[in-house]
């Protein structure tokens, strides 16, 4: 059945992650309703609205760091996650 997708270790832990945490907005999202709110992206938005932007955003920026700078994935990484966390918290 799934023998199309190559699943290697690092790609069951991204699948296994974005499941965990679709599960975990869900249940957060019963108990303390978002609050939507206005950052620096000039839209409304709510945590799961960020939370998805930030998402999409990193996979953006390490498909560009991956084509664009030799070496040096984990400082990508890093980038990429600060990326993430400051659209998250302001965005």
């Amino acid at each position: 059945m799934f023998k199309w997708m190559v699943w290697t270790l690092p790609v069951a832990i991204v699948f296994i992650a974005v499941v965990l945490l679709i599960i975990g907005m869900t249940i957060w999202g019963h108990y303390r309703p978002p609050k939507v709110h206005k950052g620096f992206l000039r839209i409304t938005t709510d945590r799961g609205d960020r939370v998805y932007i930030a998402y999409i955003s990193f996979a953006f920026f390490m498909i560009a760091w991956i084509s664009l700078v030799e070496g040096m994935l984990y400082t990508g990484t890093g980038v990429g996650v600060a990326l993430a966390a400051i659209i998250l918290k302001w965005g």
